[in-house]
């Protein structure tokens, strides 16, 4: 089985898993606080974090962009105005460096900093031993994914023209395709298809919006 990558530098989620998490945490506290909430960008904010991978000489992966204290501070003004509609989008990114990186990752060394600027220590609660378990773990959040997704019909409401599709260029570019554009590929065997399936499953209501633009022009 291909898991190279996390015996070597420590287990962890892949994208597959960050977006089903972030997904399933924000659906179902909108549904707690009987909300709404737009989809592509709970799908967007799962990911969002991992926007650090573009600039890896300015910033370690796991570092500023997984503190939970800075998402936290930047949300709680977001609240005051938005109350609790804004709650739901928070949990899809905190759920990101809290239950996808922190509960996964079994080194310290790749850790995240869930409490910068509180402290610079990377924390880090996954275990070596648990390399199979995590692999299968996000193979039945995406297949969860899925089902929900169908259940509510959100892939409905996905595959409907909306501007903010344009958000999902942000996942598909920095963490769905780029795992392509290596060799060998990073990701373990069982979590190829999946991958390929969310860039179809994203890419079309992106393809949609663009269309709708250079209609109008």
């Amino acid at each position: 089985m291909y898991i190279y990558n996390w015996l070597c530098e420590g287990s962890r989620t892949f994208a597959v898993g960050h977006l089903a998490i972030g997904y399933l945490t924000g659906k179902t506290s909108a549904r707690f606080l009987n909300v709404n909430i737009n989809i592509p960008l709970v799908i967007t904010l799962s990911i969002l974090p991992d926007i650090d991978l573009l600039v890896p000489v300015l910033l370690q992966h796991g570092g500023p962009t997984h503190s939970i204290i800075l998402y936290l501070a930047v949300a709680f003004p977001a609240i005051l105005v938005g109350k609790k509609q804004t709650i739901p989008y928070l949990m899809a990114i905190i759920s990101h460096p809290l239950l996808g990186d922190y509960l996964t990752r079994s080194s310290r060394a790749q850790g995240v900093q869930l409490f910068l600027p509180l402290t610079s220590s990377w924390f880090a609660a996954g275990s070596h031993a648990a390399v199979l378990a995590y692999i299968y773990l996000e193979l039945v959040l995406f297949a969860v994914f899925l089902m929900l997704m169908l259940r509510t019909k959100d892939i409905k409401i996905l595959m409907e023209h909306h501007h903010s599709n344009l958000l999902l260029t942000i996942p598909i570019s920095t963490a769905l395709l780029p795992v392509f554009m290596q060799f060998p590929i990073p990701v373990p065997l069982e979590l190829i298809a999946p991958h390929l399936i969310l860039i179809v499953l994203l890419a079309f209501p992106v393809f949609l919006d663009f269309k709708a633009l250079l209609m109008k022009t």
